[in-house]
Parts: structure tokens; C-alpha cells; sequence
């Protein structure tokens, strides 16, 4: 555990907001997949018929999250562009002070440490978005699919 905290600390701050993103959006991506998931297995299964049901209207109010994702996904790399500037900052104060190497090292460390946890949550969270967009698009198809089952079956 003080491995772990260490390496945020060694970014500084900006690291413990670069986590907050990332826990929140690991849970929007994995709330979704699961929402979705459950979602059409019910349309498969004929529980819902995709004529509006109620828990389906609760299931398509959640699509609004996509945008909280795609937030999360821009913010992430301008966080640790936020910890580059800072690390940078730090380095130039250290070189003031007399240029200690350990001292500029330091900088160093944290704005790359930074921009490296930022690029890397943008990453994951992109691929997250695009699996939620497809697995979206076959959403909708099966709710099409189940609208005309119903239909024909009147």
C-alpha cells in the first residue's frame, strides 16, 4: 500500500485527481456493459418488447452517461498536462536554487509520471467508449428486431 501511494505522491496532486477520473470512469464504463448486457439479454429472451417499457425507458435514460465517459476521456490527458506544467515548473524552481540533480529529477519524474497516467486513462477510456457504442448499436437493433416481432405477432 505505501508502494502505491508513493507513486501518486511522486506526481504530485495532480495524480490523486487523475485517479478520482479514472475510478469514476472505470465505474460509468462498467456500469454500462452491464446495463446494456442485461438489457439485451432481456429483449433476447422476449421480457422486453422494446415498445417502451418502463425498466427499458430507465435502461435508455443511462445513455446520457456516454457524455460523463467522453468527459472523463478528455479530461484525463489535460490533468496530466496540468501535472507536466507543474513538474516543469518545479524542475526550473529547482535549477533557481542552485540546479541539485535529485532536486531536478524530481520535476522531471512528476511531469512525466503525470502526462504517462493521463494518456494511458484517455487510452482505456476510449476503447471503452467505442465497445459501449457498438454494443449500443446492437442495443438498438435488437430493440428494432423486437418492435417488429411484436408488431407482426398483434
Amino acid at each position: 500500500m505505501n508502494d502505491i501511494w508513493a507513486w501518486f505522491a511522486g506526481g504530485g496532486l495532480t495524480m490523486i485527481a487523475l485517479g478520482a477520473v479514472s475510478a469514476v470512469l472505470c465505474f460509468l464504463i462498467v456500469e454500462r456493459m452491464l446495463t446494456t448486457g442485461a438489457l439485451m439479454r432481456s429483449i433476447r429472451h422476449g421480457r422486453l418488447t422494446g415498445n417502451g417499457d418502463s425498466p427499458e425507458q430507465t435502461a435508455w435514460a443511462g445513455l446520457r452517461r456516454m457524455g460523463m465517459i467522453r468527459a472523463c476521456v478528455m479530461v484525463a490527458p489535460l490533468l496530466g498536462l496540468l501535472g507536466t506544467v507543474i513538474g516543469i515548473v518545479d524542475t526550473f524552481e529547482s535549477i533557481l536554487q542552485g540546479g541539485y540533480v535529485t532536486e531536478m529529477s524530481r520535476g522531471i519524474y512528476k511531469a512525466l509520471r503525470t502526462t504517462q497516467y493521463g494518456l494511458a486513462i484517455a487510452a482505456c477510456g476510449l476503447l471503452g467508449e467505442q465497445i459501449l457504442l457498438r454494443r449500443l448499436e446492437k442495443l438498438s437493433s435488437l430493440r428494432r428486431e423486437a418492435r417488429l416481432q411484436s408488431r407482426e405477432g398483434e
